[in-house]
């Protein structure tokens, strides 16, 4: 039937080579399926400490619940768009009472500064001031950027690594390598702003590239102010002034070696309608920083909204 003893012998031959070929075939679809399992481990293992870092951290359970027991501190606050050092005044009453030093900047063109918003073209004059109140300090500091502001404490980070012990990005952006002040927040931040009318640029140097922008003082009760009492509101639309744009352009001379050398820490406001709560996942996930603190009713000027609040999660931020 197998032709004989040659055939049998071809065909034991046949089969062993099948076998053989099988066998391989077997040993290295189960490779392949461990190399997938393994994949598929790294990769969750990966997820999971990512969701771990990136969890809430809750002051009250990290850090003491008496405000007066923290270490003196010298907090620098720097302001977002259209606001100015009076952001901060209920936080540095806090602060000072509670033995704590605080100086709030004005950065160029802003509050009481009277430079003029169209004439500020590059970061460097732009964040004048806050590389100022960083070196009119003797020992080291911890800055404080609110919404825009978290560009120009990265660009001090850069520039002062060894004087900043923190920086702390509350509803802001948190530039990474390569990026500009306005690159660092969502493709869809300020394009939406714009279409809902909150925000405008201006083009008083010519047709052809903005040279500030404007808030919508009508309307900050809508989205900047969305949760804050009333008074503060009309406050903004006495003393809010234009931003500058060009600054907000400029990429960020951003090295690993210095401003990666600072340790970071974000504030998250939950009812933010200058920033969404959304935008600010994104901003987090492109940069994780050291940890992550969640204000889940705080709107965009959550120093006035909620300002106690916030100052215990400062000081929580300021222990660690």
């Amino acid at each position: 039937m197998f032709g004989g003893e040659r055939g049998t012998t071809a065909l034991c031959t046949s089969i062993r080579v099948g076998a053989g070929l099988k066998l391989r075939s077997e040993m290295a679809r189960t490779q392949f399926v461990r190399s997938r399992w393994a994949l598929a481990v790294l990769a969750l293992t990966v997820c999971f400490q990512m969701s771990a870092a990136m969890n809430c951290s809750d002051a009250a359970t990290l850090c003491s619940s008496d405000v007066s027991s923290y270490s003196p501190q010298h907090f620098i606050f720097v302001h977002g768009m259209g606001g100015g050092a009076w952001f901060w005044y209920e936080i540095q009453t806090l602060m000072e009472h509670f033995n704590q030093s605080a100086t709030a900047v004005d950065l160029t063109s802003h509050g009481i500064n009277k430079a003029i918003a169209d004439n500020v073209i590059t970061v460097a004059e732009y964040t004048q001031p806050l590389i100022d109140a960083i070196n009119n300090v003797s020992g080291k500091v911890i800055l404080v950027g609110h919404s825009l502001g978290g560009g120009s404490i990265a660009y001090a980070s850069e520039l002062c690594p060894n004087k900043v012990a923190k920086a702390i990005y509350l509803s802001s952006c948190m530039p990474t390598y390569n990026q500009s002040m306005f690159s660092a927040f969502p493709a869809n931040t300020f394009p939406n702003l714009l279409n809902a009318g909150y925000v405008t640029f201006n083009y008083r140097n010519g047709p052809s590239n903005p040279s500030s922008a404007s808030l919508n003082k009508a309307k900050l009760n809508e989205f900047y102010m969305s949760g804050t009492p009333t008074r503060y509101v009309n406050l903004g639309r006495e003393v809010m002034t234009d931003t500058p744009f060009t600054p907000g352009t400029e990429t960020l001379p951003l090295t690993p070696a210095k401003y990666g050398t600072v340790r970071r820490f974000y504030i998250r406001t939950g009812k933010d309608k200058g920033v969404p709560p959304s935008d600010q996942d994104e901003i987090i996930a492109n940069n994780p920083p050291e940890k992550l603190f969640c204000m889940p009713n705080g709107d965009h000027t959550v120093f006035f909204s909620a300002p106690i609040e916030l100052f215990k999660n400062l000081l929580c931020i300021s222990s660690l």
